[in-house]
């Protein structure tokens, strides 16, 4: 019975929490959020990787030593009233996962896992011309949009709406090329591309007019 008793006041006073994902990208910023509880006052921040526990950030009897590691020296910040941990301009190197050790003055304790996944920003889509045909009227267009990221999904915009535009599949059976008519009497039409990912956007647009033959701009 002593034995459950132990176990059981071990548990509630240092609590493992799920392991979280978080985004970062290749030379930027990223906050490794703690997730201590903003009542606490924290006597104790230990952050670390690897499987044996690595410290690469520490705060301990008042005293800060974010200057562990080597690979890490120059790109961390400890805010030690939050416990979050802020590593700057990131490597693919720091894709890792994270451990965070935490107790407060009240001898409260709580271990939080993040797991970095560092990735590179979108690239802007590159957009080119395909086809162009002269009828009767006005003039047939073929807009061809592809990226070099992997796993983004295209999309078109066209304004003004133009009466005849359709999204069409390039030869790879992915999404990308847009068949327009332009008519003679409109107005320069601007065709944007958009690679996306989850939250992360990239465009670029071309803008094109027919007065007998198709006249293109790129967009800066």
């Amino acid at each position: 019975m002593r034995h459950q008793i132990f176990i059981i006041a071990f548990l509630q006073g240092a609590l493992v929490e799920s392991l979280k994902e978080v985004p970062g990208y290749l030379g930027a910023n990223v906050t490794l959020w703690s997730g201590a509880d903003p009542s606490w006052k924290l006597s104790k921040i230990e952050w670390s990787v690897f499987s044996n526990n690595t410290w690469i950030a520490t705060y301990r009897k008042g005293r800060t030593n974010i200057e562990r590691i080597s690979r890490y020296k120059g790109r961390l910040s400890l805010n030690i009233s939050s416990g979050d941990l802020t590593i700057h301009n990131l490597t693919r190197e720091d894709a890792m996962e994270y451990t965070v050790d935490l107790i407060n003055t009240m001898k409260n304790g709580t271990v939080n896992k993040i797991k970095l996944k560092v990735m590179q920003r979108l690239k802007k889509p590159s957009v080119k011309k395909l086809v162009t045909a002269s009828v009767e009227g006005g003039c047939f267009v073929v807009f061809d949009c592809s990226s070099q990221d992997q796993d983004v999904d295209l999309s078109w915009e066209v304004g003004p709406l133009t009466k005849t535009a359709y999204n069409m599949s390039n030869p790879d059976g992915k999404p990308g090329v847009l068949l327009a008519f332009l008519s003679t009497t409109q107005k320069p039409v601007h065709f944007t591309c958009t690679s996306s990912r989850t939250t992360e956007r990239a465009s670029n647009a071309v803008t094109a007019e027919c007065d007998g033959k198709v006249k293109e701009n790129m967009i800066a």
